[in-house]
C-alpha cells in the first residue's frame, strides 16, 4: 500500500520522469515505483548522503536546494546544486556503491526517497521495468562530455610501438603535403628518419602521459571549485602546448630542401599556428577519440573496429579543423623571410584556379577566402594525414595493452 496520497503520488511520478534512471520507464512503472516511496522533509544542513558511504536510497528533490561537495586537496568544493524536479543518487543506488560525494541541504527540502531493497524487488519483479532501468542506465554511460572523459592506462612500450609504426606514415604524407601545399619538390619521402622516429616516440609518449597525470593530479583545486568547465578544458588544451616544441623539431625534419636554416633555427618558424595545431592534435588523439568511440552504435560489437570507427571520426574533425593553422605553420617554415600576412594572401590566391568561371567578378574575393578556409589545397591530405595517424595510434596501442592484459590474466 502506497505511503502517499493521491496528489503525492501523482506528483512524484511526475518527478520521475526526470530521473536519467528511469526516463526510459513507462507511466505505469513509475507510478509502480512511486508507490513505494515516503515523502520526507530535511532541515538546512541535513546531510543525505557522505562521500564514500553507500548509496542506499535515492532522493527526487520536490522543493529546496541540495548541494554536492567533493573533497579535493584538503577541502571541500561545491560540485553541483540540486533543485527541485532533481533526481539525487541515481547512478549509485543499483549496486549500493560508495557515494560519489556529499549531498548536503542548503535550505529545507521535501523530497521522495526510494530505498534501494524497494528498487531491487520491483527490478527482480518485473523484466520488462529491470531492460528499461538497465537500457537507460547503458546508454547514459555512453554520454560522458567531451572534456570528462577518462584515460585508460597506456604502457610506454605499447605507446613507443605504436608511435615507431605511425611516424612513417606521417613523414610519407607531410612530404606529399609540403609538395602540394610549396610547389616544391619533396626532396624524400622519409627524411631524417632518424631524428623524427625517436622525437615522435617522445612526442606520442608526452601527450598519452600528460593526460594520464593530469587525470590523476588534483593540482589546483581552488580553480576547479570556481571554473570546473574552464579547468577541465585547461588541461585537455596543455598537452598541445607543452609538445609543440617537439613538434617543431618533427616538421623542421620534413622543410630541409626548401628551408637551408640550420636545425637551431629552423625548428622555430611557424610556432603559433603550430601550437594551436598541436592543441587541436592532443584533444582529437586523447578526448575526441574516445568520446566518439563511445558513440559508436551498440550493434558494432568488436572492440577494434569501434575503436578504429571513433578514431575515424575524430580524425576527420581534427584533420578539416586543423588544416589552416597546419598551412599557415608550414608556409612559414618553408618561407622564413616572408610575414604572416604575405604568406596568407599568397595562400589564398592558391584557391584561384579552382574558382568555378562563372562566379560574378563582385564576389570572387569572398569565394577565394571561403575556399582558403573550407576547401584549401591539399586538406583531403591533412585530414587523411590525421585519420591514419589516429587509428594506428589508438588501434596499435589498444591492442596491445589487450595482450599484455591476456599475457597478465593467463595461468602460470
Amino acid at each position: 500500500m502506497s505511503q502517499l496520497n493521491r496528489e503525492q503520488l501523482e506528483e512524484c511520478t511526475k518527478l520521475l520522469r526526470n530521473s536519467v534512471l528511469l526516463s526510459s520507464c513507462t507511466d505505469e512503472q513509475l507510478r509502480k515505483i512511486a508507490s513505494k516511496m515516503s515523502r520526507q522533509y530535511y532541515e538546512k544542513g541535513h546531510f543525505l548522503m557522505r562521500e564514500g558511504d553507500r548509496q542506499t536510497r535515492l532522493y527526487v528533490i520536490a522543493d529546496g536546494e541540495v548541494v554536492r561537495q567533493k573533497l579535493v586537496g584538503g577541502k571541500y568544493h561545491d560540485v553541483n546544486t540540486y533543485m527541485g524536479g532533481m533526481t539525487v543518487g541515481s547512478l549509485h543506488i543499483l549496486k549500493q556503491d560508495p557515494c560519489y560525494a556529499n549531498s548536503r541541504c542548503v535550505s529545507d527540502v521535501v523530497a521522495y526517497e526510494l530505498k534501494h531493497e524497494d528498487l531491487d524487488k520491483a527490478l527482480r519483479s518485473d523484466p520488462e521495468f529491470a531492460h528499461n532501468v538497465a537500457h537507460r542506465k547503458y546508454t547514459n554511460s555512453l554520454r560522458t562530455p567531451l572534456f570528462e572523459q577518462r584515460p585508460y592506462k597506456t604502457p610506454f612500450l605499447a605507446v613507443s610501438i605504436a608511435a615507431s609504426i605511425e611516424s612513417f606514415y606521417r613523414a610519407a604524407l607531410n612530404s606529399v603535403l609540403n609538395q602540394q601545399l610549396t610547389g616544391v619538390k619533396m626532396g624524400a619521402l622519409f627524411p631524417n628518419m632518424h631524428i623524427q622516429v625517436p622525437t615522435r616516440i617522445m612526442y606520442i609518449n608526452g601527450f598519452k602521459g600528460l593526460r594520464q597525470y593530469f587525470d590523476s593530479t588534483s593540482t589546483f583545486p581552488d580553480y576547479y571549485e570556481d571554473h570546473p568547465g574552464v579547468f577541465r578544458l585547461s588541461l585537455a588544451v596543455a598537452p598541445g602546448v607543452l609538445m609543440t616544441p617537439i613538434s617543431s623539431i618533427l616538421e623542421a625534419s620534413n622543410a630541409g630542401h626548401s628551408n637551408p636554416e640550420p636545425m637551431s633555427r629552423r625548428w622555430a618558424r611557424g610556432l603559433v599556428p603550430r601550437c594551436a595545431r598541436e592543441v587541436i592534435f592532443g584533444i582529437g588523439l586523447n578526448q575526441l577519440s574516445d568520446y566518439c568511440e563511445e558513440r559508436v552504435p551498440t550493434v558494432i560489437a568488436g572492440s577494434a573496429v569501434r575503436n578504429a570507427m571513433g578514431s575515424l571520426a575524430a580524425g576527420v574533425i581534427c584533420g578539416y579543423l586543423s588544416h589552416v593553422v597546419h598551412n599557415m605553420s608550414v608556409l612559414k617554415l618553408m618561407a622564413p623571410h616572408k610575414s604572416y600576412s604575405t604568406l596568407w594572401e599568397d595562400y589564398v590566391k592558391k584557391s584561384d584556379t579552382r574558382l568555378p568561371q562563372n562566379i560574378p567578378t563582385s564576389i570572387k574575393p569572398l569565394v577565394r577566402y571561403g575556399m582558403a578556409f573550407f576547401a584549401p589545397v591539399g586538406f583531403h591530405i591533412r585530414t587523411g594525414q590525421i585519420v591514419g595517424s589516429f587509428i594506428i595510434l589508438n588501434g596499435t596501442i589498444k591492442a596491445l595493452h589487450g595482450l599484455k592484459v591476456e599475457w597478465n590474466s593467463a595461468p602460470q
